[in-house]
């Protein structure tokens, strides 16, 4: 009833005016009940920045309703001798999209001018500029224009911006450029070659010059040693900018400042009393789960030597379960019940593995097979997930969010299933292959570490099915979904995956281009054989690369889609969770192999990043970003979404761990972030 009474005094919103700098128009702040923003939100002549202060106040930006033009001049490093930067012109281009389809077009004054690496910086500055403003990228048409050789996304923060000053009208600084990757929470993230730039573009009478934060002494790429940009900048009569994010290369841009959300405390992060008992509820069964594997676990200790693999998944299993109970004492409840689920699918597989090497160490071949026929049971399980997550009909905004966290595990499931089952038959041949070998072969360290190479894939992605496959049901228990009521357009549905499939694709391209095709050259294999093999250390290029792919492929996808209908909520919750899961995991992964520069060891674990400064400053800054994006949703739907307090709860325990794990709270940050943007996005159509 409270609720009710505050939707019909606030239906409409209740404004007031709010201050500004003296060379800036006034700008209208106003206060919306939950699922009010849509008018504002949609309408061509005005964008709707929610949350711009402490009351959760939204500020209106007046927006232009005919097209917007600018130019910006996108800084770039030539490679060869000599070394030399570089500087070409972008002409940068929006306006109102009538017919609401997707528009984001690239073109070049000279053929093969702009690389595929350019081409999907241009996509996620697009879809990041449109939610910078509150706005679904097909609310408007994006284009961008070089008039020479251009490759890389070192530029896409400045292209960010640029798109932002055209869709506000405000006018570019000719004086002013930067350099900087964004990242689909909006954060600026480090790149290579700064120092040459910044040269290039002082030579050329820029003034004032953007660099990303944590980067002040860069690399050089002539010298291979670290310059000073603030000092180098000011040799050269300019001055150099450190940029966090994509308000601030906006405002290093134009002069102006644009406004932005306010981050919740992190106590309102925390979880509510309701799922904290269901997590605790489901932690204590999946300790119950780890318990029967762990004597099996135990006796590993004392088995002797143990190939590398093995002894590597019973040590995971044994410190994920210690950390999990530590973290469940200190009544961290979300990340203690994935540290626990991790370490019994880690025992779980170290156990699998162990027996059918120890069958095929006693010479009992037939034995080993059959084993792992018994694991390949896991079809009917992932059918079943999805058809229970496809029979809801959720009533709120909380069950939708519930629906689409639900089908976002079990894509992962079915995606680790397809190759679960493809390296499946080749470990069952490899298996065959040791049939007639005498016991001494088979007991040696040679033949052992052959077994477990081929099997640790297989079974690995087996527990990662099974994890997953029982997540995405398990949610539905303790993510509480009791809120405001809510019924979703499913024609908006379809038409926000398709946005995000859309640059997801272009995402990929580019990881193709920059990790896969060379790796393939280099290995001199197929690029689908080396796509296989980066999957295995790289299961969420695996997830992207089928998630989409979703609309057409063959299999369970198509089975869903004609048993639901594709008009479907469920088939348009599961499309928008699959090409959100494609956008996301190629964006993770142009950050850690372009961005971040990580290199990895033997065991593809990761062992430096290459701009640590750089990547501790975008830590912090996209954990901002998530309490940010958490007081839009709640403005918009009421609430905090479930799913993004778990996501925010998790980074922050993994944020104070290795290397690995600060790069997996990174990507749990914009888990975060996007979870509250997506239930955002449900509200405002």
């Amino acid at each position: 009833m409270r609720r009710l009474a505050l939707c019909l005094v606030l239906a409409c919103g209740s404004s007031q005016r709010g201050g500004s700098s003296h060379d800036e128009p006034s700008l209208e702040v106003k206060t919306y009940a939950p699922l009010g923003i849509k008018a504002d939100s949609k309408s061509p002549s005005r964008a709707v920045i929610l949350g711009t202060d402490t009351k959760d106040g939204s500020t209106i930006v007046p927006l232009p309703v005919a097209a917007g033009k600018t130019s910006v001049d996108a800084m770039f490093v030539k490679l060869g001798e000599p070394i030399t930067g570089g500087m070409s012109a972008v002409k940068l281009a929006t306006a109102p999209n009538t017919d609401q389809s997707v528009q984001v077009g690239v073109f070049e004054e000279f053929v093969g001018g702009t690389g595929t690496q350019w081409r999907a910086g241009v996509w996620v500055s697009a879809f990041v500029a449109a939610t910078t403003l509150n706005k679904d990228l097909t609310d408007f048409t994006f284009s961008a224009a070089s008039s020479g050789y251009i490759d890389g996304a070192s530029a896409s923060g400045l292209m960010a911006g640029g798109f932002l000053a055209a869709m506000t009208g405000a006018p570019i600084d000719p004086k002013a450029t930067m350099t900087g990757i964004i990242n689909p929470d909006g954060t600026i993230g480090p790149v290579d070659g700064i120092p040459e730039k910044f040269i290039a573009s002082l030579d050329k009478g820029k003034k004032r010059i953007g660099y990303p934060i944590g980067m002040r002494y860069a690399k050089s790429v002539k010298t291979d040693k670290l310059v000073d940009l603030v000092a180098l900048a000011k040799e050269h009569g300019g001055e150099a900018v450190e940029i966090a994010n994509v308000q601030q290369a906006y405002k290093l841009l134009t002069g102006r400042k644009l406004p932005e959300p306010v981050p919740v405390s992190e106590a309102e992060m925390a979880l509510d009393p309701a799922t904290n008992k269901a997590l605790d509820a489901k932690y204590k069964q999946w300790q119950q789960r780890l318990a029967t594997e762990w004597a099996a676990i135990l006796t590993l200790e004392s088995a002797g030597r143990l190939p590398p693999v093995l002894a590597a998944l019973r040590d995971y299993s044994k410190s994920y379960a210690e950390t999990a109970e530590q973290l469940h004492k200190d009544g961290k409840l979300g990340a203690a019940y994935a540290r626990m689920l991790a370490a019994s699918v880690y025992a779980r597989s170290a156990n699998q593995i162990y027996d059918v090497l120890s069958k095929v160490q006693a010479n009992k071949i037939p034995d080993a097979l059959a084993a792992l026929d018994k694991l390949d049971t896991f079809e009917a399980a992932t059918t079943a997930a999805f058809e229970k997550i496809g029979a809801l009909k959720p009533p709120t905004m909380g069950g939708h969010l519930q629906m689409m966290a639900a089908f976002r595990a079990a894509l992962r499931g079915w995606v680790f299933k397809v190759f679960a089952t493809e390296t499946l038959a080749a470990t069952k041949k490899h298996v065959q292959s040791l049939a007639g070998k005498s016991k001494v072969e088979l007991t040696s360290a040679k033949v052992a570490d052959g077994v477990v190479a081929q099997l640790a894939p297989t079974i690995l992605y087996i527990g990662k099915t099974f994890a997953e496959t029982t997540l995405a049901t398990e949610q539905l228990e303790f993510e509480n979904a009791s809120d405001i009521n809510y019924m979703c357009s499913v024609p908006n549905v379809r038409r926000m995956a398709t946005s995000y499939q859309s640059a997801g694709a272009a995402g990929l391209n580019y990881f193709d281009v920059l990790l896969v095709q060379p790796y393939a050259q280099s290995a001199k294999i197929s690029e689908d054989e080396a796509r296989q093999r980066i999957a295995v250390f790289e299961p969420d290029y695996l997830v992207a690369l089928l998630a989409s792919k979703l609309p057409s492929i063959d299999g369970l996808p198509k089975q869903l889609k004609e048993k639901w209908g594709e008009t479907s909520l469920p088939w348009g919750l599961l499309s928008l969770a699959g090409s959100e899961l494609a956008y996301f995991h190629s964006a993770e992964l142009i950050a850690k192999y372009y961005s971040l520069n990580v290199s990895t060891n033997e065991a593809g674990q990761i062992a430096k990043v290459e701009h640590e400064k750089a990547f501790l400053n975008m830590l912090a800054t996209a954990e901002k970003n998530a309490r940010a994006a958490a007081r839009a949703a709640r403005i918009a739907t009421g609430a905090i979404p479930v799913q993004a307090k778990l996501a925010y709860q998790l980074a922050s325990v993994e944020r104070s761990g290795t290397l690995a794990e600060k790069m997996d709270a990174l990507s749990q940050f914009w888990a975060s972030s996007a979870f509250s943007q997506t239930a955002v996005m449900l509200a405002r159509n």
